[in-house]
């Protein structure tokens, strides 16, 4: 009789320290996930020096698109680039100026 309740009482302690030690786990990697999920968009770069290399570029901020010299200058404003060309615009400085003229 008391071989079996040492028996007993060292499953249940062999158990109870697994059990804790698979919450402990799970418990670590789902706030891990929460912390991820909870991560805030990166700020615009700063610091970043853009040289000339690259063409235009139509990147997309705040839900308006912009034409930017080039991709590095799209991210340093914190816009993400659309098309790897200028944004086509629906009118032009030049044909509204000519429709006033006539």
């Amino acid at each position: 009789m008391k071989t079996q309740l040492k028996k007993t009482g060292y499953a249940l302690a062999v158990a109870a320290v697994s059990a804790a030690f698979m919450m402990a786990a799970a418990g670590t990697s789902e706030a891990a996930k929460k912390k991820a999920a909870a991560k805030p968009a990166a700020p615009p770069a700063q610091g970043i020096i853009c040289l000339n290399a690259g063409g235009p570029v139509c990147a997309s901020k705040g839900g308006a698109k912009f034409t930017y010299a080039n991709s590095c200058y799209a991210m340093k404003d914190g816009a993400k680039v659309a098309s790897s060309s200028a944004c086509k615009s629906t009118k032009t400085a030049s044909a509204s100026k000519k429709k006033k003229k006539k």
